[in-house]
């Protein structure tokens, strides 16, 4: 290892760090798989390795010692991991890591409080510590190993034993309460990562802020190890940026962005057989939106958005339709990432798993579970790219853990300089645009049943008699006047098995001027006539639609023809109750 880097590298020098981590990188993660045969813990231990060599470099007194020194550090982490989970260790009281007598959640506490009291040590102390108390050392194979007197190994031992050991006693006191410890000056770096990390509590955050804000070299600090921390998050994925954080660098991504355009893949399964639907898409700010696709039911379409109005051109039928984007429609349509992102950890937990690669391009993995009561959970993972933070890729899977959808950008361009003509739609000659009747389009509302009949004016219909999830929304059509929009989910699947959808004003969830085939239904106890169309795509096989008394009704979903003509006939209205 040339000395002139590791002496810029111990002078703050990022680009000699760079250089350095990445020369022994591949070092230290082959010596941690070979101790641990764990690719998860092999990380973490490298991920811990660099942080101490990094905050205590400087401390290094013989360059030529550096490889020696890294590999000491990273093998006594991996003994920590080891064996951390041990409730005895030499030199502390067993009595104070008995966890019997402790709820689950204080004995799990104490362990990351003896795991933090560890790491709060000095380093010269803590390698002392695990060499001897975790890895097995006697005190003489210390002092050979690190050079040094016997009495020193000694002190340095008892030193670290005895303030570990008064950590544990004053945890034991008040175990709910993260301790307000008087720091060292070399433990500054160490709240430094807790804090960046996201693991210290919320009393010792607001408290370590305060104090931050009036202590500019704590500042200073800070900015370097978080320079450090993101190099490593995206050498290994292992140490993630806060929800602050990343809000933030969508928000400037957004900011900067002036357009983009991909081609996205949505593949539904069904028993695992994939469909799927490519659509060509393009972006400029403020507001002009514009896809290209095939949805196979319509044949060739081109919709476009822009200052507020929806065209959609369908090629083979030579038809184009109109709308009116409401104004929250437009706001909201303008590809809010955080709003997505909000959208999607709704009701659910979510975690970072780290850094991967998709077609060459380094993303952000991120999971979103869902509890489903008595059956497990559901999860979306979702890849973000990491220059940009736009989605890559989500896939949903049902409480089964089977890939039922999957959203994929195959390509991604941006700041292409987009022309406004690309958002003007050229149509043939003798093709107009009918204004008469254009409706606007609204974003669907959730609302409950007793909302949706003073509304109507009339009870609605629900499908009753099965353990259905149902969610009820409202999608305004006209002023006033809009259509009741019902998902029936079988618990644990992701995608709705039914939707539903009944109001006095035609809507427009259907495929417009798709060849229907007339059939017979019974509704209300009543015979009907409605049309019925196959889909096949996205998990739509047919949708139905009927009219009666003035109101208009459709139905589709996964199910088979024969089984969604009886949909009708269950139908029934119920007067809801007040917590529908």
């Amino acid at each position: 290892m040339k000395k002139d880097l590791i002496g810029r590298a111990r002078q703050g020098d990022l680009d000699a760090w760079e250089v350095l981590i990445r020369e022994i990188y591949p070092h230290a993660s082959k010596q941690a798989f070979c101790l641990l045969r764990d690719k998860d813990l092999a990380q973490d231990a490298v991920q811990n390795t660099m942080l101490k060599v990094f905050n205590n470099l400087s401390g290094l007194k013989d360059e030529v010692a550096f490889t020696g020194w890294w590999r000491r550090i990273l093998t006594n982490e991996v003994y920590l991991l080891l064996r951390f989970s041990s409730r005895v260790m030499p030199g502390i009281s067993p009595e104070l890591l008995t966890t019997g007598e402790l709820s689950v959640e204080d004995a799990v506490t104490l362990k990351l409080e003896m795991g933090q009291a560890i790491k709060r040590l000095p380093l010269e102390q803590q390698q002392i510590l695990l060499d001897i108390d975790l890895r097995g050392l006697n005190l003489q194979e210390a002092a050979e190993e690190y050079n040094l007197p016997l009495g020193t190994v000694k002190s340095r031992l008892f030193r670290a034993r005895a303030r570990l050991q008064e950590t544990l006693k004053d945890y034991r006191k008040k175990p709910k309460e993260r301790l307000d410890m008087t720091l060292e000056s070399s433990d500054i770096k160490d709240r430094i990562c807790d804090y960046l990390e996201g693991t210290m509590e919320a009393a010792a955050r607001n408290s370590f802020e305060q104090e931050l804000s009036q202590n500019p070299a704590w500042q200073e600090e800070m900015k370097k190890q978080k320079d450090f921390l993101t190099f490593l998050h995206s050498l290994t994925g292992k140490i993630t940026l806060s929800v602050a954080e990343i809000k933030d660098k969508v928000q400037a991504v957004i900011e900067k962005t002036e357009d983009y355009e991909e081609i996205v893949d949505a593949t539904f399964f069904e028993q695992g057989k994939p469909t799927t639907m490519t659509s060509h898409i393009w972006f400029k700010k403020p507001d002009c939106y514009r896809t290209d696709g095939d949805s196979g039911v319509t044949g060739p379409i081109t919709v476009i958005m822009k200052d507020g109005v929806m065209l959609s051109w369908l090629a083979d039928k030579r038809q184009v339709s109109k709308l009116i984007l409401s104004q929250e429609y437009r706001e909201r349509g303008n590809f809010n990432f955080p709003d997505s992102l909000k959208a999607m950890v709704e009701n659910k937990s979510s975690r970072i798993l780290g850094t991967e690669y998709l077609q060459g391009r380094p993303v952000l993995h991120v999971q979103f579970s869902e509890k489903v009561p008595g059956l497990g959970e559901m999860n979306t993972h979702h890849w973000m790219d990491k220059e940009t933070w736009m989605p890559i890729r989500t896939e949903y899977y049902n409480v089964k853990g089977e890939l039922v959808n999957r959203r994929e950008v195959r390509e991604l361009r941006l700041n292409q300089g987009l022309p406004d003509s690309l958002f003007e739609l050229d149509l043939p000659e003798g093709v107009t645009i009918e204004e008469e009747n254009t409706q606007v389009l609204n974003l669907p509302q959730d609302i409950i049943l007793t909302e949706a009949a003073e509304r109507f004016d009339q009870v609605p219909y629900i499908l009753e008699g099965q353990n259905y999830k149902i969610k009820h929304q409202w999608i305004e059509v006209k002023e006033g006047k809009g259509a009741l929009l019902s998902m029936y989910f079988v618990l644990g699947e992701q995608n709705p098995l039914l939707i539903v959808t009944q109001g006095p004003v035609p809507h427009t969830n259907l495929p417009p001027n798709a060849s229907q085939e007339p059939v017979e239904l019974e509704f209300d106890g009543r015979k009907a006539t409605g049309g019925l169309i196959k889909i096949d795509l996205a998990g739509v096989k047919y949708m139905l639609d009927w009219q009666d008394n003035g109101y208009y009704y459709s139905c589709g979903g996964q199910l088979e023809k024969d089984e969604l003509l009886k949909i009708p006939g269950k139908l029934t209205r119920v007067l809801p109750r007040l917590s529908e």
